[in-house]
């Protein structure tokens, strides 16, 4: 992603108006007062330097033996760059950032069944170097929760 690039307030006018990933151009184009070739350009740009996706997203508990969680992680201080790049990675992680407060790292987990929070444990938490503790916090349900699939 490029770091360097600030969103102006035409970027995001056209963000706000892609809430659903599916909206012509050339609605948001009529709503905010641009041509339908500058609303897709500037949609390409930002696509293009990694500061936008367009990508589809579901609630977890509509899908039958799926479940999330966030995740807390307490790193060592000369390894929290490499450990947020290490725990983005994962099998299962949906997204993480780093954090201020209690944990250096959170994390959202996507698990299921087959992929359970067992074998995330087991095989993939095990591969990052530099994690003291983890604290988890199990969702119990959400209002407008929705995240990527990524089993």
């Amino acid at each position: 992603m490029s770091k360097k690039y600030k969103l102006d307030k035409t970027d995001l006018e056209i963000v706000q108006n892609l809430w659903d990933g599916r909206t012509p151009y050339s609605e948001i184009a009529d709503k905010i007062g641009l041509t339908t070739n500058t609303v897709r350009n500037r949609v390409n740009k930002l696509l293009e330097l990694g500061v936008l996706q367009i990508i589809s997203l579901v609630e977890p508990s509509a899908i039958e033996g799926h479940h999330s969680a966030f995740i807390g992680f307490k790193v060592l201080p000369d390894k929290v760059k490499s450990c947020l790049t290490q725990i983005s990675e994962l099998k299962g992680i949906v997204g993480a950032a780093r954090v201020s407060g209690r944990f250096d790292v959170i994390a959202v987990l996507l698990y299921n069944d087959e992929y359970s929070y067992e074998r995330f444990l087991e095989e993939e938490l095990q591969k990052v170097e530099g994690v003291t503790s983890t604290e988890t916090f199990f969702t119990i349900g959400g209002a407008n929760f929705q995240l990527r699939y990524v089993l």
